[in-house]
């Protein structure tokens, strides 16, 4: 079963997106922070998938991303925030995110996004 990390630091965002992560078959982890997201891969390991939203306390989400290269260079992220400036989506594509939604998202689209960026990345893998 493949694992998804989940982000923010809003709990019913967490609550809500975890439930269609759980509903579509996966393994659902979540966390509020980056610090967070970062001690559970430590603890845990490297997670199939992360969804990041960017503005968060402590460490930004793409600061989280940053650190993530650093020991998971294939690791897929998507962030999901409602910040959506140019300049961010430059700085994350650089960071290698495969993908971005603004908030709200629809459910339905938040997993059609998840399993297109699992299916590129199987695909690119084989």
């Amino acid at each position: 079963m493949k694992t998804v990390l989940l982000l923010d630091d809003a709990r019913s965002i967490r609550s809500v997106y975890a439930e269609v992560i759980r509903q579509a078959g996966f393994e659902a982890q979540t966390v509020a922070s980056a610090e967070e997201g970062l001690q559970y891969m430590v603890d845990h390991g490297i997670p199939d998938l992360i969804v990041t939203d960017i503005d968060m306390p402590g460490i930004s989400g793409l600061e989280f991303c940053s650190r993530v290269r650093q020991v998971a260079k294939h690791t897929p992220i998507i962030v999901m925030s409602t910040l959506a400036g140019k300049s961010l989506v430059t700085e994350a594509k650089l960071l290698g995110v495969q993908g971005w939604m603004l908030k709200p998202v629809q459910p339905e689209y938040f997993l059609n996004k998840l399993k297109s960026v699992l299916d590129e990345t199987h695909a690119l893998s084989s």
